[in-house]
């Protein structure tokens, strides 16, 4: 059975979660005043509904991120939300000094606010699930182009008579990377294994650019922090492709991976082609393409920058930090010989 690419339940530790539930609630509020036919007391309704919606609101998001790991994996979770906002509710009557019918319809009416709004998120989890494959199908038609793979055998054969063990290398390599790009979807990989990637892309590169290629790598990142697949290969392979390539010169290529309050940061900086240079076809696409795959994981807790400055463009990714066991289920990609 394939891996769901996203939680069927709203995670209430995310930022971007907890802003939408709480810019719900604002709106739910201020609904509320529309149904109101008299006009009066505008103002003392406003206050009224938002002195208990609102705390009730961060009662229910601080509950449910405490417990995330157990009622995310309820049978249903929209109702079980609806529980966990109930009885934060519910707690919060003695503190609001509401008397019994005044808690218990403030109880029934956030119970009934959260289940719809986990079961939101939840329908938009399914939506967007085709969504995610029909956008990792596109970054694969862009990334597997074809004249990487006629450079890389050309490659190769080249090698094969002068160096034949360094042409097996060129072939292994390849070949692990396309089975990496095509194995099976899954949701999380290690960093370890997106760093056996991009050695065996940049030997592959190596072969083919010679001199012109020179790495650098600023390493002190775990290797055991989870992040999903797939990314720092397409960074290193756009700042080849876009960066290296059309310097006549030797470029340094420079790939710093690191940790910075308690964020991940990818950070790969290349040459910027000579004044006047066309741009090469393609330019921003896998970027594009790692930037919505970010915003539909992760919401607004990760980013992806670029900045050009004098002689280089400087690609960054953040992303929260998580150092949990491996999710991913997969066997580790074999690093280069």
């Amino acid at each position: 059975m394939k891996p769901a690419l996203l939680p069927p339940a709203p995670d209430l530790r995310n930022l971007g979660v907890m802003m939408k539930i709480l810019l719900a609630v604002a709106a739910l509020v201020l609904a509320s005043l529309l149904v109101r036919t008299d006009g009066a007391g505008t103002v003392d309704t406003l206050a009224e509904t938002a002195a208990w919606s609102i705390p009730a609101a961060f009662a229910t998001l601080a509950l449910g991120a405490a417990l995330q790991p157990w009622w995310s994996r309820a049978r249903w979770p929209s109702a079980t939300l609806a529980a966990l906002a109930a009885a934060s509710t519910g707690l919060l009557a003695p503190l609001l000094q509401h008397n019994a019918g005044t808690a218990l319809r403030h109880t029934l009416l956030a119970a009934a606010v959260s289940g719809l709004i986990a079961h939101y998120f939840s329908l938009r989890a399914r939506v967007l699930s085709p969504v995610l494959a029909e956008a990792r199908l596109t970054a694969l038609n862009a990334r597997i182009r074809p004249h990487f793979l006629f450079n890389s055998l050309n490659a190769a054969i080249a090698l094969m008579r002068s160096q034949p063990e360094e042409a097996e290398r060129v072939l292994e390599n390849l070949a692990h990377l396309f089975r990496a790009h095509l194995a099976e979807p899954r949701r999380w990989s290690t960093l370890a294994e997106e760093r056996a990637l991009a050695r065996m892309y940049l030997d592959i590169e190596q072969a083919r650019l010679g001199e012109r290629l020179q790495v650098q790598w600023q390493d002190t990142a775990p290797e055991a922090a989870r992040l999903p697949p797939l990314l720092l290969q397409p960074l290193v392979e756009n700042a080849v492709h876009h960066g290296v390539e059309p310097t006549p010169h030797p470029g340094p290529l420079t790939i710093a991976l690191g940790t910075l309050k308690g964020q991940l940061r990818l950070e790969v900086r290349n040459p910027l082609p000579p004044p006047g240079t066309p741009p090469r076809p393609g330019l921003g696409i896998a970027l594009d393409n790692l930037r919505e795959r970010l915003a539909l994981l992760y919401d607004a807790e990760a980013r992806l920058t670029i900045e050009e400055r004098a002689d280089e463009r400087i690609t960054c990714i953040t992303l929260p930090l998580d150092t949990g066991p491996d999710a991913s289920g997969a066997t580790p990609a074999r690093p280069p010989k």
